[in-house]
């Protein structure tokens, strides 16, 4: 008890502050098992957040100057010396593998995404815009070639369309029963996909600017999708898409692996944070 200058009794809430801790608990009025407070937490990725990826080793984000990753969803961040300055837009897992490509080229990773290694993979070419697997199909898509395919994880590649892939951005994604199914997030013509390895393209729905997109493992039809348009969501394998208002800073949207939550990474001068929803991008948190 602590009393004020009248006499009058005031009720004290002690908390304990530790320098260096990442959360605090604080017990409830009713008695019942505290609950847990936790900081929102950053990283730096400089001006620009191109990709959100959930893989077996974590949350991976990465920006104009940088890339990190997350082994509990965004609370806390470790960055990855080997993507400093690099600029990596887009990410694909393949059997051998990350696969990053950006301005400065491809990088691969063969330990779970702790360093990576830049590597030659197509005559002189040294732009990617776009990566998507599956498995060892890997495909790629530069403004200085086209759009371009690998059987082989990405060790040896084949241009499959050099008029088409100039305006992709960001991640595709491949369909885990047919590797010749692609959609791909385009600037020009919002989300478009292809059925025979990128020979033909049509249109597939979504926002405009299309930056970003990701599918719910546990059900490849439901599709999120973020672009200069905003956000939106399909469950229907693009047949009808619903639009949500995506946060202030957001540019990289990502499904749990449960399929049960939608992640966007929001950028605050040249750092980033995560930000979920629970009901298809209606409230965030």
């Amino acid at each position: 008890m602590i009393k004020n200058k009248n006499g009058a009794t005031l009720t004290a809430l002690f908390a304990t502050l530790v320098l260096g801790m990442t959360f605090f608990s604080i017990a409830n009025a009713s008695g019942s098992q505290p609950s847990t407070v936790v900081k929102k937490a950053t990283t730096f990725v400089g001006g620009d957040i191109h990709t959100l990826t959930f893989t077996k080793n974590g949350l991976f984000i990465t920006g104009h100057e940088a890339g990190s990753y997350s082994s509990n969803e965004g609370l806390q961040w470790k960055s990855i010396t080997s993507l400093k300055n690099v600029d990596i837009m887009a990410w694909a897992t393949t059997t051998s593998g990350y696969l990053a490509g950006g301005h400065n080229g491809l990088y691969r990773s063969t330990n779970g995404g702790k360093s990576f290694t830049r590597f030659n993979f197509y005559a002189k070419t040294s732009d990617v815009h776009s990566l998507g697997a599956n498995k060892k199909v890997v495909y790629l898509s530069s403004p200085q070639v086209g759009f371009l395919r690998s059987i082989d994880s990405g060790k040896s590649w084949k241009i499959v369309n050099p008029k088409f892939g100039q305006g992709f951005m960001g991640s595709m994604l491949v369909d885990p029963k047919n590797p010749l199914r692609v959609i791909a997030p385009d600037m020009q013509n919002g989300l478009v996909v292809t059925t025979d390895g990128g020979k033909s393209w049509k249109r597939f729905g979504g926002p405009g600017g299309a930056m970003s997109i990701d599918w719910n493992t546990k059900n490849p039809k439901e599709i999120i999708a973020l672009g200069m348009g905003g956000g939106a969501i399909t469950k229907d394998d693009g047949r009808t898409w619903s639009a949500f208002s995506a946060p202030m800073g957001a540019s990289a949207i990502a499904f749990s692996p449960t399929g049960l939550r939608i992640y966007v990474a929001t950028l605050v001068g040249d750092r980033a944070s995560i930000l979920i929803s629970d009901d298809d991008g209606k409230h965030w948190s």
